[in-house]
């Protein structure tokens, strides 16, 4: 077959398993500080009351600082249109890259270039989801708070502590998959 790419060999990428042992032992991690913050937050709501209203208006007060941030932004042209070319790379050449749409395309020569774009661009991609993130967080606090009258950060801490179960679950499938 003759064409663009058809002389380019495929990259040896390993075959990725959704319950392997390697992300199980990462999960271990990520899911046990998670149950650690969220027992600790339930805990401060029982038993130190003015704490927790304390932490819960520093995350609206955050939530609204942010807000008027990024109001700000759109309002500035050129942060509009830088914001426009990031979302454009990340999702016409990051993401379908990490999907493997590109193995047959770029040579392997260019592994450099290639490894320098897509480390370059996660930092932004991290802060631009904790961003996002922290605005959320005090849309749902302000929700917990209606939902547990008054007792939001006990209710964020059971929430969280369940992620850091889902964590836990994910590893006892993986042992019974893989044993």
């Amino acid at each position: 077959m003759v064409g663009f790419g058809h002389n380019v060999k495929p990259r040896n990428r390993p075959r990725m398993r959704f319950f392997n042992e390697t992300t199980s032992e990462y999960v271990q991690f990520i899911s046990m500080i998670f149950e650690i913050m969220g027992i600790t937050l339930a805990y401060i709501e029982i038993r130190y009351k003015p704490l927790a209203t304390r932490i819960e208006a520093k995350i609206m007060a955050e939530e609204t600082r942010l807000k008027d941030f990024a109001y700000q932004l759109i309002q500035n042209k050129l942060s509009v249109s830088l914001i426009t070319v990031f979302i454009t790379i990340v999702f016409f050449i990051e993401i379908p890259y990490l999907a493997g749409l590109f193995d047959k395309i770029i040579p392997p020569d260019w592994k450099s270039v290639e490894h320098i774009v897509i480390w370059s661009t996660f930092p932004v991609i991290f802060l631009f989801v904790a961003w996002i993130a922290a605005i959320f967080l005090g849309d749902f606090v302000s929700w917990l708070n209606e939902f547990s009258e008054g007792h939001a950060i006990g209710a964020l801490g059971v929430v969280i502590t369940f992620m850091g179960l889902m964590g836990d679950t994910y590893q006892a499938i993986t042992i019974l998959v893989n044993h």
